[in-house]
């Protein structure tokens, strides 16, 4: 085992291993024997191959924002990137951020250039590691794509405590494993990202749609024509209604009636006008602290499933809190610049997410919950989705073969070359042992 005082950083302090024996999620809780909490990347090297050397299993923790368990261990090695939030504005449309450095804390960073990543997190306190692990979308990834998409190099230690640059030309079958590799090839200690331009404000508008059919008419227009800077939509299925908010960035004046002319919804309101424009669309702080538990899944759909998955069959209100308790919601996302072969998702140019989040006080009622939507999985993945790897899936080796396809035995073979001794396992996860092991 890693002693306390062999790495610096690391703490068998019962608080200390208490705090992150949680996620966001709180649907499983894993108590972990020791904390390491490095402040370079040289740290994270030293932790990685002592923890090969002593077959120790590692799990890596950002903001602590999985859903599913997959920051947590049992008697494992919790390595937690919270002092790895370096952020550097470089030349030539680039930053530079470390793996724990938050989105919320990127955007600050870049206040006053008018600069901003082509996509952000809706988050402020999700990590640029964690989010890359996952694949990550947001507000603008109609346009964008996947933040997976808009990094240009990384570093990385690998399972081997190796510390390598990688990029599109160097290393880069480690570039493509770790980007939506689940943390499970290697920990980002450091990317550097591309940068668009933003615009001086935003405005942000709420638009309220009775008629689904019409909601989804307008939605397929709006990407077709690409109208918005910005888009996400919310199903509050106690109410009927859809809620799209459609945010402008723009410079001097912005006209509201050629902004929504031809659309069919039932009432506009705006949202908020501002010159925060990264933070425009981040929600407020989530309340990690807070007592509460988030059984939560998230798919990709294929678009033509679009008007199948509005009319939402299989979500009951009568389990489903009412909102601000639950979250059902969709974004468009753009697929043609996303080159990370292990961010699945169906085909075509576009899909959208399909995302269900509920806040629950009782366990009991969240595991309930939690099991109808492994239900709802199978449902949306014979409509051609494929779920998105952020919160709990329950799948076992077949499951994950079905999921990956042919992609699955190349993500294999990576587990074997980056991570040998199987550092990074966790329970439920798709490559090495654990997948072998697991039921299905």
């Amino acid at each position: 085992m890693i002693e306390q005082n062999s790495v610096p950083g690391v703490s068998r302090d019962q608080k200390d291993r208490e705090a992150r024996s949680h996620d966001f999620g709180r649907m499983a809780q894993r108590m972990p024997a020791a904390i390491a909490v490095p402040k370079n990347a040289e740290e994270v090297s030293s932790i990685v191959r002592k923890a090969a050397r002593d077959e120790i299993p590692l799990v890596i923790r950002g903001g602590g924002h999985s859903q599913g368990g997959q920051s947590l261990t049992d008697g494992g090695l919790v390595l937690d990137t919270a002092e790895l939030d370096k952020i550097q504005l470089l030349e030539q449309g680039l930053v530079r951020a470390q793996g724990g450095a938050q989105w919320g804390e990127v955007v600050d960073a870049l206040h006053g250039t008018r600069q901003l990543p082509p996509v952000l997190a809706d988050i402020a306190e999700v990590t640029v590691g964690g989010t890359l692990s996952v694949g990550g979308w947001g507000t603008s990834s109609h346009r964008y794509g996947a933040q997976v998409g808009q990094v240009e190099q990384l570093e990385v230690v690998t399972g081997t405590g190796e510390l390598m640059r990688c990029s599109r030309t160097e290393n880069t079958d480690l570039f493509d494993a770790v980007r939506a590799g689940q943390g499970q090839f290697g920990i980002i200690t450091d990317a550097w990202l591309r940068l668009r331009k933003a615009g001086e404000r935003i405005r942000l508008y709420a638009l309220h749609y009775h008629d689904f059919d019409r909601f989804a008419s307008d939605y397929e227009q709006i990407v077709h024509e690409d109208r918005f800077d910005h888009l996400r939509a919310e199903t509050r299925i106690h109410d009927r209604q859809i809620v799209l908010a459609a945010g402008i960035e723009y410079d001097g004046d912005l006209d509201d009636g050629q902004a929504l002319e031809g659309l069919g919804y039932d009432e506009a309101a705006t949202l908020k006008d501002t010159a925060e424009v990264g933070r425009a669309g981040m929600f407020p702080k989530w309340g990690f602290f807070r007592l509460n538990y988030h059984p939560w899944r998230d798919w990709l759909m294929p678009w033509g499933a679009l008007r199948t998955l509005l009319a939402q069959p299989w979500l009951d209100p009568g389990w489903v809190p009412r909102v601000p308790d639950s979250w059902v919601g969709t974004y468009p996302i753009k697929t043609g610049a996303i080159d990370a072969p292990l961010f699945i998702s169906p085909e075509g140019e576009h899909v959208f997410s399909y995302s269900v989040l509920t806040v629950q006080t009782r366990h009991e009622k969240a595991s309930e919950l939690a099991g109808r939507l492994r239900k709802i999985d199978k449902t949306l993945v014979d409509l051609g989705g494929k779920s998105y790897l952020s919160g709990g899936t329950g799948y076992g080796h077949k499951d994950w073969r079905a999921h990956y396809g042919e992609k699955f035995e190349m993500g294999t073979r990576w587990k074997e070359e980056f991570d040998p001794k199987r550092v990074f396992r966790r329970e439920g996860m798709p490559f090495g042992e654990s997948s072998e092991a697991s039921p299905g």
